[in-house]
């Protein structure tokens, strides 16, 4: 698309009266530290943009006027504010106080900014920034900040006021970013997962604060009251809500669209699990339908289905704007559009419901905008009360994983319009409250948002409200559109004339989503038990999958104990298909009441229709055992009451997973009889877990079963593992010769070499030594895993490797970890002689790099074996990563992530350690039998602790735990290319960065 406006950046400068004096008065100037060249000019970048037919892109503003704009917000006034942070130092931030807002005006209506000025210029880690309420809102780590400026003169009325602190300082690009005001009057944020934040009010006790990690957040800009809305992902970095008020989440990495309901608990990482609160067993899934991956579009199930530029573009997305104005076509309206920068394009997804039962579910629309400039990385899109929107870009060539330098000197700012751009004149600040009102009616919803707030502040501030709340009433009555109904609702209650009586009358409304906005504001506020009988009455009769969402979120907001008769209320209503979704929001609720009242919790959800719901209670009444004999009897009540197979095999598999890791736990009376009784059943779903669990308190004949079951090769092999399991926490006395025998043998051999590692025998290491030249890979594995972690058996190996009896190469980079975190002195040097040194520091990495970038020239990658580096893939990296839909999800999917830029790859696999999110930092965890786990923690309850491995996963009873170091470094060990000849390497990474293997290739 040919650009607007003059051709050439100086004709375009001197046409505006910018100049390039922003911090010349000051003696300062932003240092660029990327390494690689410079960016196109602005006037050569916005030709490069290409967006559908009828749309104009127009640059408003560039370097050196605008630089390093990571947020923006329109005033009241349609000027536009863009924070630029020249803090970000790539990956982290510094500490040095630079940052600034700006302010922009389009003073004619011709897409270009005329006027411009300086808000403030002292801030640092500048990510996020609200207008309202006689001020600036900012988000600047460690604080959230309200900067006042009462009379509206752009001038600050005096320093920054911390409203709440405790933001981290160590979590990267990962970091506190994003606000904007939401339909219900709360300021909304978010936050990444590399490391949580504390956050309360400025001097609050730890007790009074509240754990932040990769969560969507709030803050009442008149109560001072903070939250959680919900959690999960991984970098949330878009936020905007739709016509009905429902807040969506743009995010990295993960999958890339969330549905924002108070109290979700969302996937971490897929297939990873993972939640601070152990109970929450299974979290909750995203609205997309696909996949936005590089290479490829993939569906749900893993399968390409559409070339990159028809669907794909990467996973990392910055920004979530979904366009409510009133001058685009109407196709483009309820659409969500996303940032995708590695893709360089605008992303766009259909957000829609489903037939039948409502869920919500982003579909793909054609990517909005394209960009042909490397150096393109737009971070933030917004329409303002002209319809059209602004786009800002960072303009680096970098993105988050690089820690190479950061361009600071640029920056761009395009309008985006449908047409040619048009002034809209406006100052709301200045209009009557009934004016305000009637703005709630507008078709953009920029004016509807802005008046809102306004009557807010009004009323916080005083003002009498009672023709405004009138009007407002009567234009919910006499609206037919729900969508007019709710903007009214919405600013009743944010202005204070939203009554508790009358939400009550509408939990009764014919429209659904009205109901769904009254039980969410009845219960924004504390004090929510004495509406609970209302509550209680709709959850037993309400048929919408919506307004038992908010039914289900209301669940967390009252006192634990006081939850039964709405659980009970919503677990009735629910079928074997209800949406698991809303089923796993309900358990988040109902878990409490769980362990405060299990009698009666048992009597709810043991017997309700839901097997999820019957499994998770089980395991839940099972995990409290130890603490509460009671819940222990209401679950073998509950097993004694089920009569149909599959209750009763649910039961007992939550029962098992719930006791999972935890050895000899006080059995109920009566218990072992019950539990004899179903391990005798004739159908297998019932006998198996049952004995499972008979075993697990330690009953004789079950553990006579599981031997039995164990050394049968005629016995399914998951049969016999998990005989295996079982056995290896009961541990036996005739357990270890049962299973040296079993590697002799050739039989189960992965899963009992892993089994061997508990047992401090010196058989053990001789055994599993002889056993490895006859071992497959997987299996070697399990056998090295085996054998590092102890003393004892590690310094056997490495005699034998010192013998020249077994090849050094066999210990891989993370085994030989392993060994030196042993803690011995004597056994780090003997791995160093005959292995060599373990880690590397950052100037040797960097070297490496160095050597590495000149062995991988373009005209060297060209002819790399993609054949060759699949299979090297396989060996080296598929145990932890996925590429095109193989591999394990231990660390994240490689698919859509920057793995193109070769020193994006090279710098993350040799030294994976410059930036690790904190579910990937090992913990050393030393057992009372003086064993070693080196891996991640990604769940830990009072009972046990389920802790990732290099290749596996492991649950261990509490009790057995004598000690646990977190190390800031990753689970990825480097030095992962040192044993590769330069043609591997370069097969090997000229896969990572290909499009994958074609059918035809492989052909």
């Amino acid at each position: 698309m040919a650009p607007t406006g003059p051709q050439s950046l100086a004709v375009w400068l001197a046409a505006i009266g910018f100049g390039a004096t922003a911090f010349a008065a000051a003696g300062w100037r932003p240092v660029n530290t990327q390494p690689v060249g410079a960016p196109l000019s602005p006037m050569e970048a916005v030709a490069r943009i290409h967006a559908p037919p009828g749309f104009k892109i127009t640059l408003a503003a560039a370097e050196p006027d605008v630089q390093q704009p990571i947020a923006i917000a329109y005033d009241d006034r349609g000027r536009l504010w863009v924070a630029e942070c020249y803090s970000y130092a790539g990956s982290n931030f510094t500490d040095e106080r630079r940052d600034r807002i700006l302010i922009f005006e389009d003073a004619d209506g011709d897409g270009v900014f005329e006027l411009r000025k300086v808000f403030t210029d002292n801030l640092s880690r500048l990510t996020g920034l609200a207008l309202g309420f006689g001020g600036v809102w900012v988000t600047t780590a460690p604080h959230l900040a309200f900067i006042p400026d009462r009379n509206g003169d752009d001038v600050p009325d005096g320093p920054p006021v911390v409203q709440l602190d405790g933001w981290t300082l160590e979590a990267e690009h990962n970091t506190v970013n994003g606000l904007t005001w939401g339909p219900d009057g709360w300021l909304y944020g978010r936050h990444g997962i590399k490391k949580s934040s504390l956050v309360g009010r400025p001097g609050a006790p730890k007790s009074g604060r509240i754990e932040v990690g990769c969560a969507i957040w709030r803050f009442h800009p008149t109560r001072h009251t903070f939250e959680v809305v919900a959690d999960g992902t991984i970098n949330p970095w878009g936020l905007d809500f739709d016509d009905h008020g429902q807040a969506f989440a743009s995010t990295s990495v993960v999958d890339h669209f969330w549905h924002v309901i108070p109290g979700a608990r969302w996937e971490r990482w897929k297939d990873r699990g993972g939640h601070p609160d152990p109970y929450s067993y299974e979290l909750m899934s995203p609205t997309n339908d696909h996949l936005h991956w590089g290479g490829g579009m993939w569906d749900k199930d893993g399968r390409i289905a559409g070339t990159n530029d028809q669907l794909g573009g990467g996973h990392s997305h910055s920004d979530a704007m979904i366009y409510l104005g009133d001058r685009w076509p109407a196709e483009y309206r309820g659409t969500v559009f996303m940032s995708n920068i590695h893709g360089r394009r605008i992303n766009r997804d259909a957000i829609e419901r489903r037939p039948g039962d409502g869920r919500y579910v982003a579909t793909h629309r054609p990517d909005f905008i394209s960009v042909d400039d490397p150096w393109f990385r737009a971070i933030s899109l917004q329409y303002g009360p002209d319809g059209d929107a602004v786009m800002t870009d960072w303009s680096d060539f970098g993105e988050c994983h690089d820690r190479d330098g950061v361009h600071r000197s640029s920056g761009r700012i395009y309008k985006i319009s449908w047409g040619a751009p048009r002034k809209v004149n406006v100052d709301l600040a200045r209009e009557s409250n009934a004016a305000l009102v009637a703005l709630q009616l507008n078709p953009n919803d920029w004016f509807v948002r802005h008046a809102r707030r306004l009557l807010q502040e009004r009323a916080h501030g005083g003002a009498d409200m009672t023709a405004a709340h009138a009007a407002l009433r009567r234009m919910f009555v006499g609206n037919a559109d729900v969508t007019r109904k709710l903007r009214a609702l919405w600013t009743l209650h944010a202005s204070q004339g939203a009554d508790a009586a009358w939400l009550h009358g509408l939990l009764a409304h014919s429209e659904e989503l009205v109901r769904h906005w009254a039980v969410r504001l009845l219960t924004d506020a504390d004090g929510t038990e004495h509406r609970m009988e209302r509550l209680v009455n709709l959850a037993g009769t309400e048929r919408s999958w919506l307004v038992r969402l908010a039914l289900a979120s209301a669940l967390q907001r009252i006192a634990p104990e006081a939850r039964g008769a709405l659980a009970a209320a919503l677990i009735a209503q629910c079928e074997p298909d209800t949406d698991p979704n809303l089923v796993r929001l309900i358990w988040y609720g109902l878990h409490p009441y769980v362990a405060a009242d299990p009698e009666e919790a048992g009597r709810i959800s043991l017997g309700s229709n839901v097997p999820l719901l019957r499994q998770f209670t089980a395991r839940r009444l099972a995990a409290e055992m130890p603490r509460q004999p009671a819940a222990g009897a209401a679950l073998f009540n509950g097993l004694a009451a089920a009569r149909d197979r599959d209750v009763l095999a649910g039961l007992l598999n939550g029962a098992n997973q719930g006791l999972k890791g935890v050895r000899n736990p006080q059995v109920p009376a009566k218990a072992l009889e019950l539990l004899a009784r179903l391990s005798r059943s004739s159908d297998a779903i019932v006998r198996r877990p049952a004995t499972l669990l008979a075993a697990t308190f330690g009953e004789p004949n079950a553990i006579g079963t599981l031997r039995r079951d164990l050394n049968d090769s005629a016995a399914p092999v998951a049969d016999r593992e998990a005989a295996l399991e079982k056995l290896t926490e009961a541990r036996p006395a005739w357990l270890v010769d049962d299973l040296l025998a079993l590697v002799r043998s050739g039989q189960v051999v992965e899963a009992t070499l892993r089994a061997l590692a508990s047992f401090a025998d010196e058989r053990v290491a001789e055994a599993v030594i002889a056993a490895l030249p006859n071992l497959k890979p997987a299996a070697r594995v399990a056998a090295m895993d085996t054998l590092v972690a102890r003393v004892d058996s590690a310094r056997r190996l490495l005699d034998k490797i010192a013998e020249g009896k077994i090849e050094r190469k066999i210990i891989s980079p993370g085994q030989a970890r392993q060994i030196s975190q042993l803690g011995d002195r004597a056994l780090t040097v003997q791995l160093e002689l005959v292995w060599g040194l373990v880690g590397r520091s950052s100037v040797t990495a960097a070297a490496t790099i160095a050597r590495l970038r000149t062995q991988l020239a373009p005209a060297i990658l060209a002819a790399a074996n993609l054949h060759e580096g699949a299979a090297l893939f396989d060996q080296r990296c598929a145990s932890c990563h996925r590429l095109f839909g193989r591999g394990q999800a231990v660390g994240p999917d490689l698919t859509g992530s920057g793995r193109k830029d070769l020193d994006y790859l090279l710098l993350n696999i040799v030294d994976p350690n410059a930036s690790v999110p904190a579910d990937y930092r090992i913990a050393a965890i030393t057992l009372n039998d003086s064993r070693m786990l080196s891996g991640s923690i990604i769940s830990e309850s009072t009972q046990s602790l389920t802790v990732r491995l290099q290749n596996s996963q492991t649950t261990v009873d509490r009790a057995d735990v004598k000690s646990i170091e977190r190390l800031p470094i990753s689970l990825m060990p480097p030095g992962l290319l040192e044993a590769l000849a330069v043609t591997q390497v370069r097969d090997l990474i000229g896969y990572l960065m290909s499009d994958g293997i074609s059918a035809e290739k492989t052909r």
